[in-house]
């Protein structure tokens, strides 16, 4: 007659325990502990995710240097006067 239990023999210092993620009954050699603090099978396991470590950096968004003033007027004066050119007016533009 075949050998119906689930302990396939004793195996000294690895007792049972049940994972809490699935509910397997498995030996504690074959179990991890997670970073959340679950005790789940060694094909359960998840490591945490590298995101999790990542800090912000302070970003300051002001623009610097940059002085916002009211632009001034500039006029051109334009004279055509010399070589023959005397009936194009002068004026300031």
């Amino acid at each position: 007659m075949a050998n119906k239990s689930r302990n396939p023999g004793y195996i000294k210092n690895d007792h049972w325990v049940v994972s809490q993620r699935s509910g397997k009954v498995i030996r504690a050699s074959e179990a991890r502990k997670e970073w959340t603090g679950l005790i789940v099978a060694k094909d359960e396991w998840e490591p945490r995710q590298p995101q999790d470590f990542v800090r912000a950096k302070e970003d300051h968004q002001e623009a610097k240097g940059i002085v916002n003033t009211e632009p001034t007027d500039s006029f051109v004066t334009t004279g055509f006067t010399g070589a023959g050119l005397t009936d194009i007016p002068t004026g300031t533009f």
